[in-house]
């Protein structure tokens, strides 16, 4: 019988001190006197910290306790109003008509600067504070958001729906949880909003790949307690992500009794038989997790063998597809060790031919091994493959080889690229390379010996033979044959 996960709380953790000084020094560049200044500071809220979420709420907060909305109102109308006034004149200038598109409340806000304006001040903060929630895109970014509209009021609406669609699937969790928000003005708001995003009702919601997105949308179900929702978060209570598994396991037990037909339907669909009538939601909900973790767990020891049989045989891509659906299905699985050096084989076997393969495997040997003196050398060859990959881009990092050799003085890769690099050589000859070039250097000599030989082989032309001075025998031997041929002949009749 498994045992119910703890139930997580909404809570943010205090901002740190560094977090604070980080956003009052932007906010300050905003609120500057010079003009390139702001505009530059505007820029910047693009590259919100997500910890600085806490930040951002204790200064939201103070400036919702203080500041004076029907002036912040003002001067937001006054900057809007300029703003439409001069897109209308440009449209009208280009011999155009047609419905005139507000620019964004933070752009208006920086051209129509009133630096010496409190109103325009808090104004110009909340908007830029309420983009970088939008930049950051957490859950708890997308309730600070709904949080900006509900301390300032309904002249902040418009740009908090904005905000929101900007986020997309990553504002649907916290919309959800805000249609039980104890305004009911802002719970009717919410459910609209989400209306409008396709996203009303569970079945829609549930709808992304986002896996970190699911497992929000599953606890902003438990948070409400939406019977709607029961069976399909008690669906997810045995998916292989772990991550969305637990997820939907919290939410149950927030449900509590509300999902409680649910589960036992659920129950009896799993082992074919009813629950006893005494078993309370909780009982019910920790027998059903219970079977599901022994089933997922058979199939996880049947993937591992699997795994492990590929390894032994020399399949290392069919075990890394076997590991890593185990990993998938329960990331502490006991085995991690004998995995772990299956990872490590695996990237030992790819360094040359896949760097982005080996990295992978590297990194997942490194979360599962607990052996320190291993994990050094693991990271130690993942440092020196980035290293190469650097190099092969030209860049001679020497940096990330030698912190290599820090961690593994007998990384002899790391010595060897640190060795070429001293050399002025950036990039390391491939297998093929040298491969290629022995074979060059040897058809080269193969040619040159047959050119050789071939020489040596063809008969040379004889010289022209001088002719020999005849001896006196030879010459007196001519003349006798001349003289008898001269008297050869027939005979003439006188």
């Amino acid at each position: 019988m498994a045992a119910l996960p703890e139930v997580p709380k909404i809570v943010l953790a205090e901002p740190t001190a560094s977090d604070l000084e980080d956003l009052d020094a932007m906010l300050s560049r905003l609120l500057s006197d010079d003009a390139t200044t702001r505009e530059s500071a505007a820029t910047e809220v693009l590259e919100a910290k997500p910890s600085w979420v806490s930040a951002i709420d204790r200064r939201v907060n103070a400036i919702a306790d203080k500041a004076n909305r029907d002036d912040m109102r003002r001067v937001l109308e006054s900057a809007r109003t300029k703003a439409r006034t001069a897109e209308r004149k440009k449209l009208e200038a280009e011999g155009k008509r047609g419905k005139i598109e507000t620019p964004d409340y933070l752009a208006i806000l920086v051209a129509n600067a009133e630096p010496k304006s409190k109103a325009w001040q808090d104004m110009v903060s909340v908007a830029a504070m309420s983009r970088m929630l939008a930049t950051i895109g957490t859950v708890e970014a997308a309730r600070e958001l709904i949080d900006v509209h509900t301390r300032f009021g309904e002249f902040l609406r418009v740009d908090v729906q904005l905000q929101l669609s900007k986020m997309g699937d990553k504002a649907v969790a916290a919309l959800i949880e805000a249609k039980k928000h104890k305004a009911e003005k802002i719970a009717k708001w919410a459910a609209r909003h989400l209306d409008s995003m396709g996203k009303a009702i569970p079945s829609e919601a549930v709808q992304t790949e986002d896996h970190q997105v699911l497992a929000d949308v599953l606890r902003a179900y438990g948070r409400v307690r939406d019977p709607d929702a029961a069976r399909i978060v008690i669906s997810f209570a045995n998916t292989e992500r772990a991550q969305v598994r637990e997820a939907a396991r919290q939410a149950v037990a927030m449900m509590g009794d509300v999902a409680g037909w649910q589960l036992r339907d659920s129950y009896e669909d799993l082992l074919g038989k009813k629950p006893p009538r005494d078993w309370t939601w909780d009982r019910t909900a920790r027998e059903l997790f219970g079977e599901l973790d022994r089933q997922r767990l058979a199939q996880v020891y049947t993937l591992f063998d699997e795994g492990t049989r590929a390894r032994q045989e020399g399949k290392l891509d069919a075990m890394r597809e076997a590991y890593d659906k185990v990993l998938a299905r329960n990331p502490s699985f006991e085995h991690r060790d004998e995995m772990a050096e299956g990872y490590l084989e695996l990237a030992k076997k790819k360094l040359d031919d896949d760097r982005p393969t080996a990295l992978a495997a590297l990194q997942r040997a490194e979360r599962l091994t607990k052996n320190a003196e291993d994990k050094k050398r693991i990271q130690s060859l993942a440092l020196t493959l980035e290293g190469e990959a650097l190099a092969e881009k030209g860049i001679a990092d020497q940096v990330l080889f030698n912190r290599a050799l820090e961690l593994d003085p007998d990384n002899g890769r790391a010595r060897e690229a640190l060795g070429r690099l001293a050399r002025g050589e950036t990039q390391k000859k491939s297998k093929l390379g040298r491969w290629a070039a022995a074979i060059a250097i040897g058809l080269g000599a193969l040619l040159a010996m047959l050119a050789i030989a071939l020489r040596r082989g063809r008969p040379e032309p004889e010289p022209a033979r001088e002719a020999e001075p005849e001896t006196d025998e030879e010459q007196g031997q001519d003349q006798d044959d001349g003289q008898d041929q001269d008297g050869a002949g027939p005979a003439k009749d006188d």
